[in-house]
């Protein structure tokens, strides 16, 4: 009997000591990608915590981060984080497992302002649309260009990794700055003889155009805008575990989140989902294929 108390009490001992070796979690709030207020943000943040405490994993303290050096700072700090939720290139750089990740595609594309034409504000044109020796020489010239993107955003790592543009300046979010930005930074940055591109995702770019901007060049209203899609995608946000969460707990994470069908338009906002979403864990060789396709070592 005595034996067995102590094998309880060393247990429990152990148990506990677990529980504590990590607390809380890094989230890449999407509404600091944004550019939205303080109040949005906290907001955000505070709906993914309710949603991850249900799981019995622990949901405080949240850190709120806007790209994946500051979730790297972070993981040094202190008392370790138990989960990370964010894109693909914070979630892999933190070295976490991948638990439950939105396999909702993210396509992305480089929307390439062009030379002045005659049409103003003209809506943009698929590369694929034009001819063969066009799309050469407008790839050619795009890889001699400068191009704007969020930084630690999929859609410029994507970008990057396929080399489409000559150079890739990150635009750090902040509040007033964020993805709606990245039309009016080349905007500013566009002339005659100097093209720029905005990375954004594929929808994005084919909705884009220069109407409602302004910039140092007034001819740029006459820019031809094309959209030059890469050729790999992405999965969306998910949820990645520290090592030494328990099976337990794990378990109730993925089953929260495979079991999500309707969430709020607050909580939609805060797990970064789409219209067609949908949870699931992935297979190593899925992992695998996301970092090369994102030019991450493994």
């Amino acid at each position: 009997m005595k034996h067995l108390l102590i094998a309880l009490a060393v247990a429990l001992l152990s148990m506990a000591a677990s529980a504590q070796s990590c607390e809380g979690g890094i989230y890449l709030n999407p509404q600091v990608i944004r550019g939205e207020g303080t109040p949005q943000v906290v907001g955000a943040a505070n709906e993914l915590a309710e949603f991850l405490g249900r799981t019995g994993l622990s949901s405080f303290p949240v850190l709120n981060v806007s790209g994946a050096d500051e979730a790297m700072a972070a993981l040094k700090r202190g008392q370790p984080p138990c989960w990370v939720y964010g894109n693909p290139v914070v979630g892999l750089a933190s070295g976490y497992r991948p638990v439950a990740v939105n396999t909702e595609e993210i396509q992305s594309a480089v929307l390439l302002l062009a030379d002045a034409g005659s049409e103003k504000d003209p809506k943009p044109v698929e590369l694929s649309k034009l001819g063969a020796d066009e799309q050469a020489k407008l790839r050619a010239r795009l890889k001699a260009s400068t191009c704007f993107g969020i930084r630690s955003g999929v859609t410029t790592a994507l970008v990057k990794a396929e080399k489409l543009c000559g150079k890739v300046v990150e635009v750090i979010p902040q509040a007033g700055l964020g993805q709606s930005y990245l039309p009016t930074k080349a905007a500013f940055e566009w002339q005659s003889e100097r093209w720029v591109g905005l990375i954004t995702r594929v929808q994005g770019a084919r909705n884009t155009t220069m109407k409602n901007h302004i910039g140092s060049d007034p001819k740029f209203h006459n820019a031809r805008l094309v959209v030059v899609p890469t050729q790999k995608s992405s999965w969306g946000y998910g949820i990645y575990l520290r090592p030494e969460v328990t099976a337990d707990v794990t378990k109730k994470v993925v089953a929260q989140f495979a079991t999500l069908k309707q969430p709020s338009p607050s909580l939609a906002r805060a797990l970064d989902v789409g219209q067609s979403f949908k949870f699931a864990s992935l297979a190593q060789s899925e992992v695998d294929a996301m970092r090369a396709a994102l030019d991450m070592a493994p």
